[in-house]
């Protein structure tokens, strides 16, 4: 039996693990999100949390955390040192590039499903949708391109991510930090 961890910057991510994770796991895989309120919060729980969780049989460990503005390597040294020497399981740490968002607009096709005023066909040749990990703000992007947020100024993330992840298909998927999840979610747990 394998305990499968994640530790997650923020509470709309674990919506989308909720409900991909069920579908991609064998049987004998369980796992348990544990989401945090930001960067400062993970941080913490990387240094209180995971020496316990991590000495439970069976565990493997996935941190995820997102790019923001910061440099990648810097944003992932971090987390290498607060996890070194608190970790007592095999673990792997990804950064989302630049945001979870960017998942989202690497499937056109699951947004035009939870949302039918939008239209894929009107974005997936742009430019910017070939590597969405490079949309600087990809929150905002969303917001200006989904129908029903035009008039917002911020983007219901919670909402957006509890509509779009169920038809999330990763064999589809254009974000690389995405299938570079969960490709080392199959690592872990010895699917790849």
């Amino acid at each position: 039996m394998i305990l499968l961890h994640i530790f997650t910057e923020e509470a709309s991510i674990k919506k989308v693990f909720d409900v991909l994770l069920p579908k991609m796991l064998p049987e004998d895989v369980f796992f348990q999100v544990y989401p945090h309120q930001g960067k400062q919060d993970l941080e913490k729980a990387l240094k209180t949390s995971l020496p316990t969780i991590s000495k439970i049989p069976g565990s493997k460990v996935l941190i995820t955390i997102d790019q923001d503005s910061e440099d990648c390597l810097d944003v992932k040294n971090n987390i290498q040192e607060l996890v070194n020497g608190n970790c007592h399981c095999e673990y792997m740490i990804r950064i989302l590039c630049k945001e979870l968002e960017s998942w989202f607009l690497g499937d056109l096709e699951a947004i035009g499903q939870a949302y039918p005023r939008f239209k894929p066909e009107q974005y997936q040749n742009k430019a910017e949708i070939r590597n969405v990990d490079r949309i600087t703000t990809p929150n905002k992007y969303l917001l200006r391109v989904i129908p029903e947020y035009s008039h917002r100024d911020s983007l219901p993330k919670l909402t957006v991510a509890e509509l779009i992840s169920p038809f999330l298909e990763p064999s589809r998927n254009r974000s690389r930090s995405f299938s570079n999840t969960i490709s080392a979610i199959k690592k872990l747990i010895k699917l790849e």
